[in-house]
């Protein structure tokens, strides 16, 4: 882990395919939300980066983080990296893609064309039992399962709120999803369902830290 950050030290956004031959990290390179962002290579493999400063602003660390994955996700399937991940320098990026490489191989396999949308059902006041919307919530939920490569649900709460649920989507079905979201929500009035989204998939996989050099930032 890193405990200071100097002038070569290098922030981690994502991993992407390195398909140098098909001249795809030419699309990832670039700037992306205002922020200038770069690749770092190793074998088939590349992580993109940008410098990590020497701000503090915890803010301004995530509204650059961000952007740079939106602006990613637009253009390639990526793993996306926890904020925060700091490398003293180009050859630690490097350790680090090759450390994981296997578990970053499989999560972009996984990954591969894919969003992630998150569904927020809500009780309707003064419209049905409480436990009753909850049945049809978990209900609508299992059969929009059926529709995903994978999901889970990230939080159930009491009252009017009542599930939370985030799906994997592939690509080019994402606008049908929400579809399917608004004819649910119009057999149960008494739900109300908001989707938001796409993201990237940061609910269903997980980039751990290896320990030095590659780490996640202490903030001050």
């Amino acid at each position: 882990m890193t405990d200071t950050v100097d002038d070569a030290s290098l922030a981690i956004h994502a991993v992407v395919r390195n398909r140098v031959s098909e001249k795809a990290l030419d699309a990832v390179q670039g700037v992306g939300g205002g922020f200038a962002y770069r690749t770092v290579v190793a074998g088939d493999l590349a992580a993109v980066v940008t410098a990590a400063g020497t701000t503090s602003d915890s803010r301004e660390h995530l509204r650059r983080h961000g952007r740079i994955v939106a602006q990613l996700l637009r253009r390639s399937s990526m793993v996306p990296v926890p904020l925060g991940f700091v490398a003293r320098d180009e050859s630690a990026v490097r350790e680090f893609l090759e450390v994981r490489r296997i578990p970053l191989k499989e999560a972009l396999d996984y990954l591969e064309d894919g969003y992630e949308l998150r569904l927020h059902l809500s009780a309707r006041r003064g419209v049905g039992r409480e436990d009753e919307l909850r049945t049809a919530a978990h209900h609508v939920y299992e059969q929009l399962q059926l529709q995903a490569r994978a999901a889970r649900i990230l939080a159930e709460e009491g009252g009017e709120h009542i599930l939370s649920a985030a799906f994997l989507i592939p690509r080019d079905e994402w606008i049908r999803f929400v579809e399917q979201v608004t004819d649910w929500e119009g057999r149960y009035p008494g739900i109300r369902m908001d989707v938001t989204g796409p993201w990237a998939a940061w609910d269903f996989v997980h980039v751990m830290p290896t320990g030095d050099p590659v780490g996640p930032r202490e903030e001050t």
